[in-house]
């Protein structure tokens, strides 16, 4: 399917997913029932006017005070019915605005501190900083242990005790940040189905200042593919991620010497190809399933090597169940000779995960 039909697509799609929720049903109705009852009592009078084949004319034309009174009453019942209904989809939007509680989680994972973080773009919310910053030298993660338990810790304990302060209001959680892969995806994992998440994502090269957008964006043809051409089922199977970056065997075997591989690959790889969250919520089910299979395949491990934003990161961490197999991601170095001196490990059925491994 070409981009535009793919555009196409998403552009009904989203308008779908708009006109028919409850809120925007109720405008409609509202709307339609406002502009029938006023708009016809301001017309009030109208001509009809028919030729006939032998050239005469009939004329119909009904004056605002030739109205029958039971239609003006009709009419104004059903102006002031769509004012009401107007009146307490207003009222109804800011008293859920007020009753909504946003919590934004900045995983920060670069050698330097962000300059504008993404609580700035939040408004009105709380933040809950995960500052991986103190785990770097030389621009290098040196202390990967304390990085996990930094955002172990932030999850499980943090934000738990703040949504927990929060009581009975609306939570909505947003998730940004630039964490080492593995870390990414386990953040995830902890988020699981715990919270509703919207997902951010950093752009450090954008020149507008605005570095920090929501990852919403519509969709295009160019979409993550499964290859299992090299997959057989064995205890372990190596995931290669090519999303934002190519990531090949060769560069996996520089270290490991997996018997079993599966490929994710973009027909087009840019640092910015899943900046749209229908395709990563596509993809999600499509990860599950993967996962799936491979648990029923008897695998125990996934080692997986992934090149991708922080938010696919995260959103695929978030597909990670008990009962899939052991995850590890691996993070890249270039400049180490192994190129992947570390991993993550998590979801092990015996509870010794998360480590570092």
């Amino acid at each position: 399917m070409s981009n535009n039909a793919e555009f196409l697509k998403s552009c009904i799609s989203k308008f779908l997913t708009w006109f028919t929720r409850t809120k925007n049903i109720a405008v409609t109705v509202g709307t339609l029932f406002f502009i029938t009852g006023f708009g016809g009592l301001a017309i009030g009078s109208f001509l009809l006017e028919n030729k006939l084949y032998d050239g005469t004319t009939t004329k119909i034309q009904i004056t605002a005070n030739e109205t029958p009174q039971f239609i003006n009453y009709l009419l104004w019942c059903i102006g002031i019915i769509g004012f009401f209904i107007l009146s307490y989809v207003v009222i109804d939007f800011f008293r859920q605005k007020q009753k909504n509680v946003v919590i934004g989680v900045e995983h920060i994972g670069l050698k330097k501190r962000i300059a504008t973080p993404l609580s700035s773009f939040l408004g009105k919310s709380e933040t809950i900083p995960i500052d991986l910053t103190v785990c770097y030298e030389n621009d290098k993660v040196s202390n990967p242990k304390k990085a996990l338990e930094l955002t172990k810790f932030s999850i499980e304990e943090t934000l738990k005790s703040k949504s927990e302060q929060i009581g009975n209001q609306e939570v909505t959680i947003v998730y940004g940040g630039t964490p080492p892969v593995g870390l990414g995806f386990f953040a995830g994992y902890l988020m699981a189905n715990t919270y509703q998440v919207e997902v951010w994502d950093y752009d450090r090269y954008a020149k507008n200042g605005k570095n920090w957008y929501k990852v919403d964006g519509y969709a295009d043809a160019n979409r993550p593919i499964i290859d299992n051409s090299n997959y057989a089922p064995d205890k372990d199977v190596c995931l290669l991620m090519s999303i934002s970056h190519s990531v090949t065997i060769e560069q996996v075997r520089v270290k490991f010497s997996f018997p079993s591989y599966i490929e994710v690959k973009m027909p087009d790889i840019k640092y910015d190809s899943m900046s749209s969250i229908e395709k990563i919520s596509d993809f999600e089910k499509e990860f599950g399933e993967l996962l799936k299979k491979l648990a029923a395949d008897g695998t125990e491990r996934v080692h997986i090597f992934c090149g991708a934003q922080a938010s696919f990161n995260f959103c695929m961490g978030r597909q990670v169940t008990r009962n899939h197999p052991a995850i590890i991601v691996y993070e890249y170095d270039i400049s180490n000779s192994e190129k992947y001196p570390w991993g993550v490990l998590f979801n092990t059925k015996d509870d010794t995960s998360p480590a570092i491994v």
